[in-house]
């Protein structure tokens, strides 16, 4: 049978065979099942056996197993070793399909585990009929050449050099490690498919298993994966209480685990749970670890019973007392090793960037130190080391009283908390760990929303699921302070539209409340979350405090960052912001961030005075600080970098190698190395820059330019102080049409053709002005002249045009509604009606103006499709009108490695995916568009625009566009604007490509004049060199800063681990799943509801389609199937019934004679689909956070609903 072990077993041997065969090796061959004599008479049958070259010798026997027996299970291996024994093998191997451990048979005065040659990890599947998929075969066989190379190198050692001969001895913390593991990778299986079971039988627990998700920030898709996750985390947390409980044990003389007595999972869990409170009653706080909450109460399926006994029992054997603390430290810390962290859903920060955050923000051996989001407890482990770095390097200097501090006293000052009980159970162990013979020096951590604890008032670090013998709830209470020295933190991540997708609805407004109250600071709603950590951490800082965070670098840049601006400005010493051009710290999210350094100060004038530092590395962190040999080492290598950024202004030796640049009233230092840039700014200036003179208000500035922007920039910007405005100041830079439905809405001229619709709909009329600036540009069989204006006359845009203003030589001329639907589609600057493959509807009228027409058909079947029902298109008034949006010159929402503006001389419409700019003075479009195309404003662009996507694409927001800095046109002369109006005129007959292919280079290093196209050179020299005044070598520095921005940033997305990319939802999945836990059903229409009906009946017959109901004032009700009206009425009712018939899959409807049994019957269906749609309302938004999701869910719930039905 496929998927049982004995067809597995032949599968392998058949693998086996083939590869001895195939590499030369010197085994015979593999047998199955060869018949092996015991001393008392009885036959056993090993699963597999593996002959030396004569066949006269087993080399290897192979106990081959499903993936839900462990490879270390004590009947498995005492099994694999009898038989061994008894064939004479010189190795045994015992083998789960997905780990495989190889054993020596026999060696004098030697145990068991001193015996083990290889522990392997092979695969990671839940059933052997996995093995069926191409993958998995392959990934097989490549294990099963390197294991019997392997074996036979064993082999020939063994046979060849018998008395020298000597095992690789794996370390005690190595062995246990393994066991567990691979005790864990057994153990999950079985609960993960009773989990599945579960979700069918107990919709309470389904409804639990959602809740504990969200809470999790996590979306449930219902999918394996999940429950795989769910199941792993419970396992984990099994053995980590059983582990740790027996430390307790041998600590504070606690019984041993008995559990020999259970015989189901549910006495076994109850059994357990009666041990783990003793450790609760010794001190409360291990409750963190031992306390249930949802996945303790997950159960304990039957069948993997007699397995965690065996476990325990196993476990039950170790003296702990006489192991050694710091091997114990070791099995905690490798027992989720990082390859495995994101399958339980966590994820850690780099210790390069937390220990140079700690290098900033703990100064003191005696620091207390909170992290509000401390995952698994990466910043807390690190910071236990930190402080005890410093009380030696501090004794030493005479300035700390004891050269060490104790276990006890450094987790006394270690505080942290995290919303889920996985992550907070880790950390409390990680800390502990740290000195196992002091485990009754227990850190502060809570498994509590950081937003739900307060400064300065108690809170209860953890909720008890089931009441603990001799523990009252008061215990469970702790005070948080309000002076913590150092804040440090990584919070989750999540972009501010996703926040309420995510979390529980209304939990934004929660956080803006309690920010409000508690600090008197209003944010945006369109903050991020990790605003409010740095928000809400303050309240917990004391003075002089410092706090350090990672976090998506959004914050400089973008619209809400302001508010953010504003609080660090008024509150804080910023020290330093610090960013990375070479590496990403945050590898599974797709962002870039920045470490931002913060000291309370509530004194504005030392505020004021202070140097902040914009930091850029251009170096890795590892290799400017060594994590070197020692502790004390690492802590060296980060305090000279940390001390280095810190006081750089204030060294002579330094200072002397800085650039002071005056830039628009402000005054920069810059400093540049191999390894890094710092640019430097006094705090009053960046102050003064986000304040608003006349609003008299701070609406902040981009600070990311002082990170990103080289000093040509800021160079660039002082010598043409008098030429730039911001664009926002010449024109108007507005959004391109979001339709809603571009399928709809955007058409080519074959379909238009197709579906006959009016001309006035897709084309428009040109006045007389526009005429002659682009008669030249338009295709002449685009053109259509409408005599005497008749139709113009009787058309939409008679309302908004005189007569007078579009006739041309007595007629009216009409070009289609070109639109530019993509980027790609404009090779040119100059953009050409003939590459543009779509027209655009305009359609600016009622449907009762409509009547008869083609375009009403055409709205009628969209609706039909649903179209008016997206939110784009139900908020528009008439839902299929579109406003008229385009622009003098046009520019992309976001850049790839392409920077071009585009001279729209056909006034051609845009999509969403472009920005209009709409001149106040036209007259100066061409020459703009020349200017914007030099070299000199793609490095603005670049610096204007945000990198916080972290996929490489350069985000740039209209507002952003209206900040840019813009040569005025004004300002040039005749001959200046003569010239470059010519060298436009040559850019725009050739395709304009990439900065690469523009600049002819792929690096700034291979950058020279003489590479770049010529017309651009050409243009660049009048703009960058005559205009604004830069020299050659300021010319190649530009475009070297051009190339470095958009490579770095294009490279940097590149480092995303593109394994672990999140995958798509499966919505067909959830919506299946959600379908079978609804109660009410719906019977097919009007057949159920008139089974009692004898009376007299209208039929009518009605085609397949999805129907509409709809009325006008002149004809009453009417429906219509496929866009076709088959029934109209005066009574609603009627109608109603018809299109109820029609959704519910009716081709024949019989229509009640009786009007009161019509009515009936509609009323009994509406009443059905009003309780059937509150029963939908309430599992989407129990079960689905994501309110996007949710959505479409419920979309495609409905059309299952009525499918069902007929």
């Amino acid at each position: 049978m496929i998927g049982g072990e004995r067809w597995a077993q032949g599968l392998i041997l058949q693998w086996i065979n083939q590869i001895i065969k195939e590499q030369g090796l010197s085994f015979k061959r593999a047998d199955q099942e060869v018949q092996v004599k015991t001393t008392s008479g009885t036959i056993r049958y090993p699963d597999i056996v593996i002959w030396n070259e004569t066949g006269e010798e087993v080399v290897c026997l192979i106990e081959l197993k499903k993936p839900t027996i462990s490879a270390y299970d004590e009947e498995l291996i005492k099994d694999a070793l009898e038989k061994s024994t008894y064939v004479g093998a010189y190795f045994f191997a015992t083998w789960n399909i997905n780990k495989l451990v190889l054993w020596e048979t026999f060696r004098p005065g030697t145990n068991l585990l001193e015996r083990r040659l290889l522990h392997e990890d092979v695969l990671e599947i839940k059933d052997l009929r996995e093995l069926t998929k191409t993958e998995v075969e392959r990934t097989l066989k490549s294990f099963l050449v390197r294991f019997l190379q392997k074996l036979e190198a064993y082999y020939e050692e063994k046979i060849t050099k018998r008395e020298a001969y000597v095992l690789p001895k794996l370390p005690p913390d190595e062995i246990l490690v393994h066991y567990l593991k691979t005790a864990i990778d057994s153990l999950y299986i079985p609960v993960s498919n009773d989990l599945i079971k579960k979700r069918e039988e107990d919709h309470e627990f389904y409804r639990e298993l959602v809740e504990w998700f969200v809470g999790q920030g996590w979306l449930f898709e219902d999918s394996e994966d999940d429950y795989d996750r769910v199941a792993r985390q419970s396992v984990y947390l099994m053995i980590n209480k059983i582990l740790f409980y027996n430390i307790l044990k041998e600590k504070f003389g606690l019984r041993e685990i008995d559990v020999n007595d259970v015989s189901s999972g549910e006495e076994l869990k109850k059994k357990l749970q009666e041990y783990f409170n003793y450790g609760i009653s010794i001190n409360p706080k291990y409750g963190i670890i031992f306390a249930t909450d949802f996945l303790e109460r997950i159960s304990i399926p039957n069948e993997i019973v007699e397995g965690i006994k065996r476990l325990i029992a196993e476990l039950n054997k170790y003296d702990f007392s006489k192991i050694g603390y710091d091997i114990i430290g070791k099995v905690f810390e490798k027992l989720i090793p990082k390859t495995e962290r994101h399958k339980l859903g966590q994820y850690f920060t780099s210790t390069d960037v937390v220990d140079l955050i700690l290098g900033f923000t703990i100064k003191h051996p005696d620091d207390k130190v909170l992290d509000p989001a401390c995952g698994s407890g990466t910043f807390l482990v690190r910071a236990y080391h930190r402080k005890k770095f410093l009380a030696q390097k501090l004794f030493k200097e005479g300035k700390y009283a004891k050269p060490l501090k104790s276990h006890e006293e450094l987790v006394r000052e270690l505080w942290g908390i995290d919303v889920a009980k996985f992550p907070a159970h880790l950390a409390l162990i990680n800390i502990v760990r740290e000195d196992i013979k002091a485990i009754e020096n227990i850190p502060n951590v809570a498994c509590r929303d950081f937003f739900e604890v307060l400064p300065g008032k108690k809170t209860s670090l953890y909720e008890l699921a089931f009441p603990v013998p001799k523990i009252k709830e008061e215990e469970l209470e702790i005070e948080f302070p309000k002076d913590f020295n150092a804040i440090v933190t990584n919070p989750p991540y999540t972009r501010q539209e996703e926040m309420e997708d995510i979390f529980l609805e209304g939990y934004k407004d929660k956080l803006r409340k309690l920010v409000r109250d508690i600090l008197g600071v209003e944010i945006s709603k369109r903050s991020s979350i990790y605003a409010y950590f740095f928000l809400h951490g303050a309240s917990f800082l004391a003075r002089d405090g410092r706090m350090g965070l990672i976090t998506s670098n959004s914050w400089l840049d973008v619209d809400f960052g302001k508010h953010l601006q504003e609080f660090f400005l008024k509150n804080f010493k910023l020290i330093a912001v610090i960013e990375s051009k070479v590496e990403r710290w945050f590898e599974d999210a797709d962002i870039n961030t920045a470490i931002t350094i913060l000291e309370r100060c509530s004194d504005k004038k030392t505020r004021d005075s202070n140097i902040v530092k914009f930091v850029y590395l251009k170096k890795k962190l590892r290799e400017i600080t060594p994590v070197g040999e020692t502790e004390e080492e690492r802590w060296r290598y980060v305090e000279k970098f940390v001390d280095f950024i810190e006081n750089c202004d204030k060294n002579e030796e330094i200072r002397a190698q800085m650039k002071k640049i005056d830039f628009l009233g402000k005054t920069l230092w810059i400093y540049e190395n191999e390894d890094l840039r710092i640019t430097m700014i006094s705090q009053a200036d960046l102050w003064a820059e986000g304040w608003n003179e006349e609003e008299n208000k701070y609406e902040g500035s981009k600070w990311g330019k002082y990170i990103r922007a080289p000093e040509i920039f800021f160079k660039i910007l002082e010598k043409g102080k008098d030429l730039f405005v911001p664009l926002g100041e010449i024109a108007e830079v507005r959004f391109g049409i979001k339709t809603g439905a571009n399928e709809f809405f955007y058409l080519t001229q074959d379909r238009i053709n197709e579906l006959k619709i009016e001309r006035e709909f897709w084309m428009h009329p040109v006045k007389y002005d526009e005429w002659l600036k682009i008669k030249d540009l338009i295709p002449k069989e685009d053109i259509w002249i409408d005599k005497n204006g008749e139709y113009f006359k009787q058309s939409q845009y008679a309302k908004s045009y005189k007569l007078e203003d579009v006739l041309i030589d007595e007629n009216v001329i009409w070009i289609p509604n070109y639109v530019i639907k993509s980027p790609r589609e404009c090779k040119s600057i100059m953009v050409n009606p003939k590459d543009l493959k779509y027209r655009v509807l305009l359609i600016h009228k009622d449907k009762k103006e409509l009547k008869g027409t083609n375009v009403l058909k055409y709205i009628e079947w969209g609706e039909e499709q649903g179209f008016h029902k997206r939110p784009t298109c139900a908020s528009r008034k008439r839902w299929y009108d579109l406003p008229r949006v385009g622009g003098d010159l046009l520019c992309m929402m976001s850049l790839n490695d392409r920077h071009i503006f585009w001279y729209n001389k056909p006034n051609s419409f845009i999509d969403a995916r472009l920005y209009g700019i709409k001149l106040r003075d036209p007259k100066f479009s061409k020459v703009m568009a020349a200017i914007l195309n030099s070299t000199v404003f793609s490095t603005f662009v670049e610096l204007w625009g945000r990198l916080n996507l972290g996929q490489g694409a350069l985000d740039v927001k209209v507002y952003e566009y209206a900040q840019i800095h813009i040569i005025l046109p004004s300002k040039l002369n005749s001959n200046q604007l003569k010239r470059i109006l010519n060298v436009l005129s040559k850019m725009s007959k050739r395709d304009i490509g990439s900065v690469f292919e523009e600049l002819g280079a792929n690096s700034p290093m291979e950058v020279s004049l003489d590479k770049v196209k010529p017309d651009r050179r050409e243009l660049d020299r009048i703009v960058m060199g005559e205009i604004l005044g830069l020299t050659e070598e300021e010319q190649m520095e530009v475009y070297k800063v051009v190339i470095d921005l958009v490579k770095t940033r294009i490279e940097r997305a590149r480092t995303v681990n593109r394994r672990k990319k999140k995958k798509g939802v499966d919505v067909e999945a959830l919506a299946n799943g959600i379908m079978t836990k609804l109660n009410t059903s719906i019977e097919k229409f009007p057949d159920a509801y008139l089974s009692d009906y004898k009376g007299l009946f209208e039929e009518i017959e009605i085609p397949h389609g999805r129907p509409a109901i709809g009325s006008d004032i002149i004809n009453g009700f009417y429906v219509q199937v496929g866009g076709k009206e088959v029934y109209r009425s005066w009574n609603l009712e009627e109608a109603k019934f018809v299109f109820f018939a029609a959704l519910t899959g009716s081709t024949i409807v019989k229509i009640p004679v009786d009007k009161q049994v019509l009515a009936s019957a509609v009323k009994s269906f509406e009443e059905k689909c009003k309780r059937l749609k509150e029963e939908v309302d309430e599992l989407l938004s129990t079960l689905i956070t994501d309110v996007k999701i949710r959505r479409n869910i419920e979309e495609k719930i409905w059309k299952k609903i009525f499918q069902s039905s007929k």
